[in-house]
């Protein structure tokens, strides 16, 4: 996991220097440019979001927590093409179907399957909702890292596109009384060969405080299962990763969810939002999860108080753009927990008609041109090209209050600014106060331009050098909108670890101040009646 994580922020650094040599989009004086001959956007189009009312209130998530947990739910003996698979939807609710499409390496090699809600659990992590052993294997194609593709159709020569198809194997129902949450597949062939495929189980039958969001179109733009994906692609004749820099043809531009995912045994991008959620249960907060399909398609219908959206929330289409900005002004209160957030603007090419969140079919189909985009992308609409919102005179400081600026070689110490705000209240800091190695891989900070809300504050400066060789910032933000709505962004991508390290790795950046920060940031989205100081 480690070396796969290394090459994914290596690549990542790479492909920075293709932004910085961008004819789209050029930084003068810290000031974003912006095209004399386009216009500023218009507030965003039609997405019917359910008119605000009220449902029924069923804290769930300290009750769940309360039963009897397991660690017994990681993958121990990662497979490399032995056992894959993905879901037909990134999320379900109780009484639906979810169809499981998985492959074996041989044809009939025999698997069994286990489905795990990730949690706390008494700080085991999982508890298991099901099983089903000794089902038979079919061969449908296969990938890796090292050997490529077997029996596997061929990317799309133009846009590398791979769309695998295969046959359902299993059908999994789930459960009425399965609690919305982060839900994980595990499957183990007859060899103990393992390797996942994640869900979500949303609640639309009850009302909760906390809208928390996985960001899964982020989790796919870093997959190249298959060969291909938005940042490269791996030599099919040496199996080496070959980054956008060095071969910008030769990478993705639009995506399929019918793959699985290449990080981490399959499980997309889990590592950057399970130690938020594994927080999160452990203090029993009242939490409806949704992935950014649900806000995508507008089919959440209850408003909460407050919106929280997970790890690395990098990749928005329109419609999830506008989704989060009419909760902030309903007066919803938004918190981003990582950087380079609301990046890149996407669409999904079988966008199902929905108009009033009733359309059940998931989008299959993720597109991104990015800095091929003003050349290559044949969309009719300006504003809705796949490239960078700031690119289209959207810049995401216009929402989260601050900009993605750059990339770390290393954590860099988060350092407290302004000790006498009252996110932390009660945490006894004092200026210059540090959090050991907090900030990475990514960061924003604070520009001085027309977007950036002039009512906002900065609890924390960190000192950096970026892989620019620049001195520079990363900031943690919070403003408070004409709607009352507050946003908070962490402006670094690590902020999950300073709340838990579940997965019991090295990083060692869990903080009493990271935990009372955000303890206070969510009492204050949940409880009206609390003062600000």
């Amino acid at each position: 996991m480690n070396e796969e994580k290394k090459r994914i922020r290596i690549s990542r650094r790479h492909f920075l220097k293709v932004a910085m040599l961008s004819t789209v989009m050029a930084t003068i004086g810290g000031i974003p440019f912006i095209h004399r001959n386009w216009k500023l956007a218009a507030a965003a189009p039609a997405l019917a979001m359910p008119a605000p009312k009220k449902f029924p209130r069923k804290p769930m998530i300290a009750a769940e927590n309360e039963k009897p947990g397991t660690a017994n739910w990681r993958v121990t003996k990662p497979a490399a093409g032995q056992i894959q698979g993905y879901a037909s939807a990134t999320s379900v609710t109780g009484g639906d179907t979810l169809q499981l499409h998985i492959s074996t390496r041989t044809q009939g090699q025999r698997y069994d399957l286990e489905v795990y809600r990730l949690g706390y659990y008494q700080g085991k992590g999982a508890r298991q909702v099901f099983s089903k052993k000794g089902l038979t294997g079919q061969a449908q194609g296969w990938w890796s890292q090292q050997e490529g593709r077997h029996g596997l159709p061929e990317p799309d020569p133009d846009t590398k596109l791979l769309d695998l198809g295969w046959r359902p194997s299993f059908d999994l129902r789930i459960g009425e009384d399965w609690v919305t949450g982060l839900y994980v597949v595990r499957l183990t062939e007859a060899d103990g060969f393992q390797s996942y495929i994640p869900f979500l189980v949303r609640d639309e039958q009850y009302e909760h405080d906390l809208m928390v969001q996985s960001s899964v179109t982020t989790w796919h733009a870093y997959s190249a299962w298959g060969g291909y994906g938005y940042y490269g692609h791996y030599d099919e004749e040496t199996g080496k990763y070959l980054e956008y820099d060095d071969d910008p043809k030769n990478v993705a531009v639009k995506i399929s969810y019918n793959r699985p995912y290449e990080q981490y045994s399959g499980s997309g991008d889990l590592y950057l939002e399970y130690p938020t959620v594994y927080w999160l249960e452990s203090k029993g907060y009242d939490i409806g999860y949704v992935t950014n399909i649900d806000t995508h398609l507008g089919r959440v219908p209850w408003t909460p108080k407050g919106f929280v959206s997970l790890g690395h929330d990098e990749y928005y289409s329109r419609q999830m753009r506008t989704y989060v900005e009419r909760l902030r002004d309903q007066g919803v209160h938004l918190a981003f927990f990582g950087a380079n957030d609301v990046y890149w603007q996407i669409r999904f090419e079988d966008d199902p008609a929905r108009t009033d969140g009733s359309e059940r079919r998931e989008p299959r189909l993720q597109v991104c041109y990015k800095y091929r985009a003003i050349a290559e992308d044949p969309v009719e609409q300006r504003k809705l090209l796949t490239t960078e919102w700031r690119n289209i005179n959207e810049p995401e400081n216009q929402l989260l209050g601050q900009m993605y600026e750059g990339l770390v070689s290393q954590g860099y110490d988060w350092v407290v600014s302004n000790p006498n705000h009252w996110l932390y209240e009660g945490l006894q800091v004092r200026k210059g106060e540090a959090v050991r190695g907090l900030v990475g891989w990514e960061y924003d900070t604070v520009t001085n331009d027309i977007f950036t809300p002039a009512n906002l504050d900065i609890i924390a400066a960190s000192p950096l050098v970026n892989t620019k060789g620049k001195k520079a910032e990363a900031h943690t933000t919070i403003y408070r909108y004409w709607t009352n709505a507050l946003v908070f962004d962490a402006g670094t991508i690590y902020w999950c670890f300073g709340l838990a390290n579940p997965w019991e790795d090295a990083r060692g950046n869990v903080s009493e101040i990271i935990q009372g920060v955000t303890a206070n940031l969510l009492n204050r989205f949940v409880d009206v009646q609390q003062k600000e100081s």
